[in-house]
């Protein structure tokens, strides 16, 4: 999983289609380093247009008045709209583990003046976060980059309320889909199940947000 090791036109066709999260690794061998040139590719009109973000954040149950934690922030591609959702009785955590995305979406939060979002820097299986904080664990176009899935999403499952959903969005692992990570990274909806259960998860209904996404939620299992 190592990024290193695609070739150049690889990682070009790699970082163009990880959406907003073409950044997110945990370990220092899998970290990619921030690049101010990405982030109009990731904020991009036309990211927008595949994957657009009120749309997708709809289909992932967030409404207003709920506490939502964006694992993976990025610059904000989803967090920012949130916040639009939640309204001021609501409240958004971007969460991210590369301090230049950090630094970029609380930039963005104070032009905008946006009062209902914090910004935490993290590891991927530690967030600085009290158990039961969010109404919604939001991650997109993140699981796939992971060094440790099932600690990744233990810590979401501890993160969310007893009556929350973790929402994963994630690109289709079908050999027609050529843009977008490679095959073998990609986390299939089986191979998602899979995975929850070892986190103690239980995995609800999956859609299709576009043909080269789905939405899985997921939610604790309290027996």
């Amino acid at each position: 999983m190592d990024p290193r090791d695609h070739d150049h036109d690889h990682d070009h066709n790699h970082n163009r289609d990880h959406g907003h999260h073409a950044h997110h690794h945990g370990s220092a061998h899998r970290t990619h380093r921030f690049h101010p040139s990405q982030l109009d590719r990731l904020t991009s009109a036309e990211r927008h247009a595949e994957l657009p973000p009120l749309a997708s954040l709809s289909a992932a149950g967030v409404v207003g008045g709920m506490t939502v934690i964006d694992l993976g922030c990025g610059p904000g591609f989803f967090a920012i709209p949130a916040a639009g959702i939640v309204g001021p009785m609501g409240h958004v955590y971007g969460v991210d583990v590369q301090a230049g995305m950090i630094e970029h979406l609380r930039g963005e939060i104070d032009r905008r003046q946006i009062p209902n979002v914090s910004v935490l820097l993290s590891t991927e299986s530690r967030v600085a976060l009290p158990d039961e904080t969010a109404d919604i664990v939001f991650i997109a176009m993140v699981l796939h980059e992971v060094d440790d899935p099932v600690a990744f999403l233990g810590e979401a499952g501890r993160l969310v309320k007893r009556d929350g959903a973790i929402a994963i969005i994630e690109f289709h692992k079908r050999d027609d889909l050529v843009d977008g990570p490679p095959m073998a990274h990609r986390v299939s909806v089986g191979e998602l199940t899979g995975l929850a259960t070892l986190a103690g998860l239980k995995v609800g209904l999956t859609t299709d947000l576009t043909d080269r996404f789905y939405l899985t939620k997921l939610t604790r299992d309290i027996g």
